[in-house]
């Protein structure tokens, strides 16, 4: 469920969405890459996906009217 991600976990899956990748979404969100691994690694767990692609299907089917 969206909900038990953080609001920097629900950027994070946004934008891997929008198919950046991790260097990607540690320069737009100016943290260390290291840190986009462990939100990533986070938002695998919680939402129980097996993959970045899977996360991505997520964020995409549980967007509302305006997208990711």
């Amino acid at each position: 469920e969206p909900a038990c991600l953080t609001t920097r976990e629900s950027e994070v899956v946004n934008l891997i969405a929008d198919g950046k990748s991790n260097a990607a979404i540690a320069a737009e969100l100016r943290l260390s890459e290291h840190t986009v691994k462990r939100h990533v690694a986070n938002i695998l767990l919680k939402l129980d996906l097996p993959s970045r692609a899977a996360a991505a299907a997520f964020s995409v089917r549980t967007a509302g009217p305006d997208g990711p």
